[in-house]
């Protein structure tokens, strides 16, 4: 038995009397009106609604992000959002296709071997006695931990690290105190985004270029820095480039200080018996 529709005069949702034919949605309570029934054609309306005018939206906020990445950002900040994706939602849509293309391309492992480079070396040296190769051997097993771990929570890290990256830029750009925390959060959004597409553009290259995840991190950061060029108009892009630069600086200073510390506590606990890692 088939459900009765609402009376057609009337909104489905709070039974208010609508107004004639041509009203589209309720005064009252916003319900689309007159209801339609689900049938094969409501489908299809509602599937190129919900999914391509969404792909539409990434798309375009993509190439702008990548083209024109500073108007795009003093668009949006200035109320100029008609058709561009929500920067947080962009940023974990950007982080899941870089996660995605690392686990194709790179095995899952996006942070390549340069994370425990400066560990591997302290491992092979020549003069270490029996202690000390113990302990390296330790501190080796532990950063394969914590990079593993980082390569399987990208989107979550960066997620974390946005406000400390959104704090550094208000600091160094601290003379435009027309543009508040959450706005500078907006911004360092977007850049995140931009970074992870040039990282997953970059990440097939990896197999066969050793140096090419230098390369993605040397670019992102220019792009990043020319996008904030970018986005105050009418102030010299020399200094905005520098003030950008300083910003990056201090976020990777805290990032490396945080990870480091957090690897030897690590360190400590797996050497004294209290944490024993994955085999």
């Amino acid at each position: 038995m088939g459900m009765a529709m609402s009376d057609m005069g009337k909104c489905a949702n709070c039974a208010r009397v609508t107004d004639g034919p041509e009203q589209k949605f309720c005064p009252a309570c916003g319900q689309p009106t007159p209801v339609h029934r689900i049938d094969w054609h409501f489908l299809g309306h509602e599937l190129e609604h919900s999914v391509l005018h969404m792909d539409r939206g990434v798309l375009y906020t993509l190439k702008q992000l990548m083209l024109r990445p500073g108007h795009l950002i003093r668009d949006y900040i200035e109320g100029r959002r008609v058709g561009v994706v929500k920067p947080l939602l962009l940023v974990m849509l950007t982080g899941a296709a870089a996660t995605l293309m690392a686990h194709y391309a790179l095995d899952g492992d996006a942070l390549g071997s340069s994370f425990t480079q400066g560990v591997e070396a302290g491992m092979h040296q020549g003069n270490a006695n029996a202690k000390q190769a113990q302990a390296a051997a330790t501190m080796m097993k532990v950063f394969g931990f914590v990079k593993d771990w980082m390569n399987s929570h990208l989107t979550l890290i960066t997620l974390l690290v946005l406000p400390v990256q959104a704090a550094a830029f208000k600091l160094t750009f601290r003379r435009f105190k027309q543009i508040n925390y959450p706005e500078w959060l907006v911004i360092t959004s977007f850049l995140t985004a931009q970074l992870f597409v040039v990282w997953a553009v970059f990440m097939p290259v990896q197999r066969w270029w050793s140096d090419a995840q230098m390369a993605m991190i040397l670019l992102a950061v220019i792009l990043n820095l020319l996008s904030l060029t970018q986005v105050f108009q009418g102030y010299p892009r020399w200094k905005a480039f520098l003030r950008g630069a300083a910003g990056f600086a201090m976020v990777q200073v805290i990032t490396a200080i945080a990870a480091f510390v957090g690897a030897m506590i690590l360190g400590v606990l797996v050497g004294s018996g209290r944490i024993q890692l994955p085999a």
